[in-house]
């Protein structure tokens, strides 16, 4: 909110001094949530925290470890993987398990691996009723989700490389395992229909 527009959709690489303008957005959100009465103080602080990192590596004070509150971690992981699988105006959004594997990189030196792992099994990767493109041509919508796997979906099929599909079936890409998702595809620029 307090970070100049310009700045957040700069199409380029930012200049030092706009990456500084980047990083205080942290400390902008905790003074902006610690004068809301209604909001627990450890929520600021969280806020504060987001891009802090194990390691010390992160800002915008470079604590580490424990210094670091358990709910901040947390949401550096989600804020993470959030920033990476959007859209920006400088680069195109990685696919879900991309994603993950960002977080993976970092696991026990930026991020913490329990609360990846936590990430991974908690949140629907591909989230029912995105429209997917697999590996070997197929297309389709993830029609539901295999517990504790959400990077292997169930997709009903609805068009085949050069076929229409008359009767839609369903694959599951927790037992075809030489299946992959490999494109999310824009809802509104295909015409894939249930």
């Amino acid at each position: 909110m307090l970070v100049p527009v310009d700045i957040l959709r700069k199409p380029g690489k930012l200049t030092e001094e706009e990456f500084e303008q980047i990083q205080k957005h942290p400390e902008y959100g905790f003074h902006l949530i610690k004068n809301v009465y209604t909001v627990s103080l450890i929520v600021a602080n969280c806020a504060y925290q987001h891009h802090e990192r194990l390691d010390g590596s992160g800002y915008p004070r470079g604590v580490k470890g424990d210094e670091i509150h358990y709910y901040g971690k947390i949401i550096a992981v989600a804020d993470v993987f959030d920033a990476v699988t959007s859209n920006r105006v400088y680069r195109k959004a990685m696919l879900p398990h991309e994603g993950l594997e960002i977080l993976y990189a970092g696991a026990g030196k930026k991020f913490d691996k329990q609360i990846i792992e936590a990430f991974r099994r908690a949140v629907a990767i591909y989230p029912n009723g995105l429209t997917v493109e697999l590996n070997d041509g197929r297309k389709g919508i993830v029609s539901s989700q295999n517990e504790g796997i959400g990077d292997r979906p169930v997709v009903r099929i609805l068009e085949e490389p050069n076929n229409k599909v008359v009767h839609p079936y369903e694959v599951d890409l927790r037992t075809d395992l030489h299946l992959l998702i490999k494109e999310c595809l824009n809802i509104q620029e295909n015409s894939l229909t249930l």
